[in-house]
């Protein structure tokens, strides 16, 4: 009895599926079968009605002469002339010209050598015209916008109309809020024309507002497919858009705050002064300006610097080794191991160590989305943590990470120094710099001795403290970044702005130097391939002090 009734069961369900992917059957989608026997679309990229999409859409049980007014299936399709400023501005977008766009609205861009292609803005005015028939509380709003102002006016290029903005005529879905997917596809075709230098000359706007869009925060999230970033519309409003001086713009100085506020809750003038379509080094101050140039030269120097050293060491150190093949010598010293780090140091190193590695994984394909042909890479990767906001998370755990690091150094120096065992040689003086200039000779083969290190050598000390610098820069500002709200309320905006500039550029300074210079000198030079076990065990061999120490092995052979 049971299996008979779970078939039964099966079979009612299935009914019930087939039933509800069944179209409706009504009169209007009857009655535009005599349309569809012509402009149905039946083949991919063939122009025309595709019922299945049709039917999906909000409209989808509206009859074809809903919208396209006046015409008659069958028959011939003869129809009384547009009067006045309709037949004007029907006239006016069937005559205009726009580069052809592909689904998600981007610029089909042509073949190298071949013109762009163009497209018609129209070929049925009357349908769009037709919107204020069901709409004309959206078509007095758009009229009185910054888009229906362009839209009336003549120019070789029209303003857009309800299909370019909501994609589409016959496959129109449903307008959703903040987060949804059709948020972010209608802030995609926000910024295809934004984009697009024949509309932004025309309209007298500024070329880069798509590209630093993109790039801001909110660019990257809305890219990623965050449910909370806000799009276009949720900041300039829809269709009654204002422009950004006029009072009635929700963007306009009295208004901005309130603006921002619905995502940030308390936010104010500060914070909502950081928030614009430029870059973050353009402000009112100038400080961030020279915060941005001192660190693009910081950034660009220490690599450039760093980067010949690398490429001279590892020139000179494959020379070393060809010549110890060559001779066949074994030391007895290598095989002798002396403790250099404790338990404590060692503990210190492995939550730096994790927690830079996970701000790197965590922070550089948030950063990078800002580029399109990155965003799939970037979602993708970030998928791994839960999405932009769960790695947002991991994020600020692994600042936690490094902050307790910071935190257990300063206790054990401190320890150190009430036992007076502080290592004050490494502190940087004016050795280290003629130390610089003798190493790279040496290792050219323009000097013949190597010069003498103590325990710490000039590449130990900068990478000591570049830690501090790094964790003075990375968490100040990272702190601005997790509570801006809170930071603004006492911080002019000029600060704000500097904190995001700092953040960004000493993150690619840092990650660039660890992961490109400071793993080649402790693990990845030909002498100590394919790792340095220091790290691990806290140990290092006699021969290797004596080679990179000289100073230390001598004091120390001197105990004896």
């Amino acid at each position: 009895m049971r299996p008979i009734f779970l078939v039964a069961a099966a079979i009612l369900l299935a009914g019930h599926a087939a039933a509800a992917e069944t179209p409706k059957a009504n009169p209007a989608n009857q009655a535009n079968q005599a349309c569809l026997d012509c402009h149905e679309a039946s083949k991919p990229g063939e122009a025309g009605v595709r019922p299945a999409e049709f039917l999906k859409s909000v409209h989808g049980d509206f009859a074809c002469t809903d919208c396209h007014a006046a015409y008659e299936a069958p028959g011939p399709h003869q129809l009384a002339p547009l009067e006045g400023g309709e037949a004007a501005l029907a006239d006016r977008h069937a005559k205009s010209l726009r580069p052809r766009r592909d689904e998600k609205g981007r610029v089909l861009e042509p073949p190298v050598g071949k013109p762009l292609e163009l497209e018609a803005v129209s070929a049925a005015p009357r349908a769009w015209l037709a919107c204020g028939t069901c709409h004309a509380d959206v078509t007095e709003a758009l009229r009185a916008s910054v888009h229906g102002r362009w839209l009336g006016q003549d120019r070789a290029v029209a303003g857009p109309t309800c299909a370019d903005c909501h994609g589409g005529v016959h496959g129109l879905a449903k307008a959703e809020g903040r987060g949804s997917a059709e948020a972010r596809a209608r802030s995609r075709r926000c910024q295809a024309c934004h984009d697009d230098p024949r509309f932004t000359e025309a309209a007298g706007l500024k070329g880069d507002v798509a590209v630093m869009f993109r790039d801001s925060i909110h660019g990257r999230l809305v890219a990623l497919g965050s449910e909370r970033a806000p799009s276009c519309a949720d900041c300039h409003g829809s269709h009654a858009i204002a422009p950004r001086n006029d009072p009635a713009s929700p963007v306009a100085a009295p208004s901005k705050a309130k603006t921002c506020g619905q995502c940030h809750p308390g936010a104010g003038d500060n914070f909502a002064a950081v928030i614009s379509h430029r870059p973050l080094y353009e402000s009112d101050s100038p400080v961030p300006h020279f915060v941005h140039v001192m660190f693009s030269w910081l950034t660009t120097l220490t690599l450039l610097f760093f980067a010949v050293h690398v490429l001279i060491d590892f020139v000179y150190e494959l020379r070393k080794r060809l010549a110890r093949r060559t001779e066949h010598a074994h030391d007895p010293e290598a095989a002798v191991m002396v403790q250099r780090f404790d338990i404590h140091q060692r503990i210190q190193h492995w939550l730096m160590l994790a927690g830079v590695i996970l701000l790197g994984l965590t922070g550089w394909p948030l950063r990078g989305a800002g580029a399109p042909e990155a965003v799939e890479t970037s979602r993708k990767f970030l998928a791994l943590f839960g999405g932009p906001h769960g790695a947002g998370l991991w994020h600020r755990a692994a600042a936690v990470m490094i902050i307790v690091s910071g935190a257990y150094h300063l206790f054990y120096l401190t320890f150190l120094a009430t036992k007076k065992r502080l290592p004050l040689s490494m502190l940087p003086g004016p050795k280290d710099a003629i130390d610089i200039r003798d190493n790279l000779l040496y290792m050219l083969g323009l000097r013949k001795e190597k010069p003498r290190f103590d325990r710490y050598n000039y590449l130990e000390k900068f990478d000591y403290w570049a830690v501090f610098w790094g964790i003075v820069m990375m968490v100040g500002s990272g702190f601005v970044y997790w509570f801006p709200v809170t930071f603004a309320k006492f911080l002019p905006h000029w600060v704000l702005a500097s904190a995001q500039i700092v953040h960004g550029e000493e993150a690619t300074l840092a990650i660039l130097f660890l992961f490109c210079v400071h793993f080649y000198n402790v693990h990845l030079k030909p002498s100590i391939f394919p790792m340095s076990w220091i790290w691990l065990n806290g140990q290092i061999s006699l021969e290797a002090m004596r080679d990179e120490h000289p100073a230390e092995y001598e004091r120390m052979k001197s105990r004896e």
